[in-house]
């Protein structure tokens, strides 16, 4: 589908590649001036030309106040009811059928925002989520560490105290064997 606007449509064609100059680091246009004065024409109105030639409606912008008025009417109620519709379609002078679009198109773009806003509140808590796991991780990972030092220590503690029973226990044993050796009077 090819898009004329309806002052451009009988003016000669216009490249739509630029120029080498206007790649050019130093000019932040990627197209000429000309090329978007000639976009920017009939912005307000465009004629769809199908490829077989066929006309369909203008596509209309709305006003900035029409924009603003359904706003209104979108934020006291998403939904539209039939008679809502015709009495904002008479008020702001649309078809009713421009109020469903609108309406539609909104509630979509209202739901892409929730979720991207939804999205960002369970990043957030996954994010503060995976912090508390990491630092409980290496906590966990401290306390192993801790515990295995603490379990060789004892492990020595007990090995150099059954040796001092061990040493004890020689000494404390020629004694007894010395008394036991001389006769009882």
């Amino acid at each position: 589908m090819k898009r004329l606007t309806t002052s451009d449509s009988s003016s000669p064609l216009i490249t739509i590649s630029p120029s080498t100059e206007e790649h050019s680091p130093r000019n932040k246009h990627v197209y000429g001036m000309e090329f978007q004065s000639m976009m920017l024409d009939g912005f307000e109105e465009e004629v769809c030309v199908e490829e077989a030639g066929h006309h369909s409606e203008k596509k209309r912008r709305l006003r900035v106040d029409q924009v603003k008025a359904l706003e209104k009417n979108f934020e006291v109620e998403n939904k539209l009811e039939p008679e809502r519709k015709e009495k904002l379609a008479i008020e702001l002078g649309l078809q009713p059928r421009q109020v469903a679009v609108w309406f539609q198109n909104r509630r979509a773009r209202w739901k892409t925002k929730q979720l991207e806003r939804d999205y960002g509140v369970l990043k957030a808590n996954y994010d503060a989520l995976k912090l508390k796991l990491d630092a409980i991780t290496q906590d966990n990972k401290a306390f192993h560490k801790e515990i295995k030092e603490l379990k060789l220590k004892l492990e020595e503690e007990e090995k150099s105290a059954s040796s001092v029973l061990v040493k004890e226990e020689m000494i404390t044993m020629p004694e007894s064997d010395e008394t036991n050796s001389q006769p009882s009077a």
